[in-house]
């Protein structure tokens, strides 16, 4: 009996909460002049407390959809033209950080039913307005303290630094990028947060870049490598920690690097090994603006902010002028100057064809290039008959106008076979002459670049 009353009693109490109604607030949104309001609910889960959790996250996200930020025409937001990202990318940041934004409010009730959790949240809307405009103001007084920074550091040389200041006091301004924050700066009154952005693009776009010289010549004197010296100043002064991105074509492919300028606001770039023939002749040089906004640390949303900054870099010629060339028998060579005459001519006409200058013997150049030839005969026998062979070998060697060998190549032993023997040998030169050409001729002209 006893059993049957408790169980009586259990039964009863159940269907009492089951029955209690729940409070108006859940049924019909409360409306106040006075205050925002925010109501979150959750369907019943059976992890314990994690329905009231996720109320209370909604109900945080509806406080802040209730207090409606609007966005002023001449505000950030709305001013710049690449305002989409930008609005969605501010939307989001107030969204992630909404208890953070509604510091103050009230609990003004917790509902729990058989068909789930229910809060309601109110912020005095003075209260909030207050607090809000007391941020604001700190954070203009912390920008307009970045400006003043960036400013000092610019005047020392030091873009980078000015960039980083100027991003930190438009960063610090993002929670009222929705509106338009006044100060004045240097005398006038301006919208602190498109001020800072536009000194970081005039920063960038009025620097002058410099090329120590107007043309570029390689040449033989000078080992075809050219140190040019490149210079950006800002104002008259140095600009240190500049990446500057220079590019030139070497024949194979664009050859470019990114080098940071030094104190003296300078970079030198190596220019070598270039061939003649290439397709583009020009040497190029501009600010990498993206190696710059990494080096200042600058958030891709303040890179997206700032837009394309088109900057005056600089373009030279670069010549190679082509090295002259002087052909002659070695000194030790075995055969004598005639039976030279057809691998000299080979030779030079390979120079020639590829653009190089070609003079006479004993004559002052950039490089010699000595031939050395020996030669075998051999009488008939056996098989030969009547036949006599003659076999010619030696070698190359290349020497600056310093006397320093830059390039040798041995001749493999060539064959020439006739009746006459004077003829055999002949024809063993003649393909001598070819085997330099078709062999040897490609190594050589790289040698003499």
């Amino acid at each position: 009996m006893l059993a049957l009353i408790l169980l009586g009693t259990g039964c009863t109490g159940r269907r009492g909460i089951e029955q209690t109604p729940p409070p108006a607030w859940v049924g019909e949104r409360p409306v106040s002049s006075l205050h925002y309001i925010g109501i979150g609910s959750a369907t019943p889960n059976p992890i314990p407390g994690e329905a009231l959790r996720t109320a209370k996250e909604r109900a945080a996200a509806d406080l802040v959809g209730e207090i409606a930020l609007r966005v002023e025409s001449t505000s950030l937001l709305e001013s710049e033209e690449r305002n989409g990202q930008i609005r969605e990318d501010f939307t989001n940041t107030i969204s992630s950080r909404a208890e953070e934004r509604i510091a103050g409010f009230q609990v003004v009730d917790v509902w729990e039913g058989p068909q789930g959790t229910y809060v309601y949240y109110r912020l005095d809307k003075a209260r909030y307005a207050a607090e809000r405009q007391a941020r604001r103001q700190e954070a203009i007084d912390l920008a307009l303290l970045e400006h003043g920074a960036g400013k000092q550091d610019l005047a020392n040389g030091n873009l980078q630094g000015a960039l980083d200041h100027w991003g930190a006091g438009v960063l610090g301004l993002e929670e009222f990028w929705n509106e338009v924050n006044r100060a004045t700066i240097d005398g006038e009154e301006v919208s602190v947060e498109p001020h800072l952005l536009r000194s970081m693009r005039e920063a960038v776009r009025n620097i002058d870049l410099n090329a120590a010289m107007d043309v570029v010549t390689l040449s033989a004197q000078g080992d075809f490598r050219f140190p040019l010296g490149l210079h950006a100043t800002l104002d008259g002064g140095n600009v240190r920690g500049l990446p500057l991105l220079y590019r030139y074509h070497n024949g194979t492919y664009m050859k470019k690097a990114t080098e940071f300028t030094d104190d003296e606001g300078t970079v030198v770039a190596l220019i070598s090994d270039v061939d003649p023939a290439r397709p583009d002749r020009n040497f190029t040089c501009t600010i990498d603006v993206d190696r710059l906004t990494r080096a200042a640390g600058l958030s891709s949303v303040l890179v997206e902010l700032l837009g394309d900054l088109v900057v005056d870099g600089v373009t030279l010629p670069v010549e190679v002028e082509m090295p002259s060339v002087q052909i002659l028998p070695a000194s030790n060579s075995q055969l004598d100057l005639e039976a030279h005459a057809g691998p000299i001519a080979a030779l030079r006409s390979l120079l020639l064809d590829a653009g190089y200058i070609v003079v006479d013997a004993g004559t002052d150049s950039d490089f010699s290039l000595a031939v050395d030839l020996r030669a075998e005969r051999r009488t008939p026998s056996g098989d030969l008959g009547n036949f006599h062979t003659a076999y010619v070998q030696g070698g190359l060697v290349l020497r600056n106008a310093s006397g320093n060998i830059v390039h040798q190549a041995v001749l493999d032993r060539v064959k020439g076979v006739q009746l006459d023997p004077a003829t055999a040998l002949t024809l063993a030169l003649s393909n001598a002459a070819e085997a330099l050409r078709e062999k040897h001729g490609n190594d050589l002209i790289r040698a003499l670049r």
